[in-house]
């Protein structure tokens, strides 16, 4: 048999093989987006109308396991109601990410900022502001909010262990507006210690993180 038929033939059964795994490339992200519609709903472009920013780099110390507590500060710029799914602390950095414990809702946002908390009978509480604990902040509906003061949600995360620090640079909200939901993710750069004179390199750390 001539060489070149022979080659010819190799190139002709290799060729439709590639042919026949292009459309299984095609439809299986076609399924997963189709999976996520059915569970979800349709999915949101960009943040949305939810944002829980703070600006700035924060730290604090504290000696002694147990429980810490800051403020979520989450602002709805949109018309309607945002109910909330799920909260991620991203880290980022060389340190440990910040363990999530419990997500609340807090009755006064009116101090502002990260700080301060302190431990209470029904979780934290805001010191000195009235912002007493109201429940769980999965399944909040958010109204718009207008103004300086936003709604006031609140994480309560473990303490750093003797020695350590953790330190998280971003947050992502996940929230439905009826049957759309998104994932905002946002700037939150926040560092705490179980040793004060730790604090200086987390806070380094997180700020200069991606």
């Amino acid at each position: 048999m001539n060489p070149q038929s022979t080659d010819a033939v190799a190139d002709a059964a290799q060729g439709p093989r590639w042919w026949r795994r292009l459309p299984v490339v095609i439809a299986v992200p076609s399924l997963l987006m189709f999976g996520a519609f059915l569970l979800w709903g349709p999915i949101g472009l960009g943040n949305g109308p939810l944002n829980a920013e703070v600006g700035g780099i924060t730290g604090g110390s504290r000696f002694g396991t147990g429980r810490v507590g800051f403020i979520i500060p989450i602002r709805n710029s949109g018309r309607a109601e945002a109910v909330i799914d799920g909260v991620e602390l991203i880290g980022g950095t060389r340190y440990a990410a910040p363990h999530l414990l419990a997500l609340e809702v807090l009755t006064s946002g009116r101090c502002g900022g990260t700080w301060p908390a302190r431990q209470g009978a029904r979780g934290f509480v805001l010191a000195g502001c009235g912002g007493l604990n109201k429940g769980p902040l999965i399944g909040q509906a958010i109204s718009p909010t207008h103004g300086f003061f936003e709604f006031p949600g609140a994480a309560e995360v473990a303490a750093p262990h003797p020695g350590t620090c953790w330190v998280m640079t971003k947050i992502v909200v996940h929230y439905h507006v009826g049957i759309r939901s998104y994932s905002a993710t946002d700037r939150y750069e926040l560092a705490f210690c179980a040793d004060d004179r730790l604090v200086d390199s987390a806070m380094t750390a997180a700020g200069v993180a991606d």
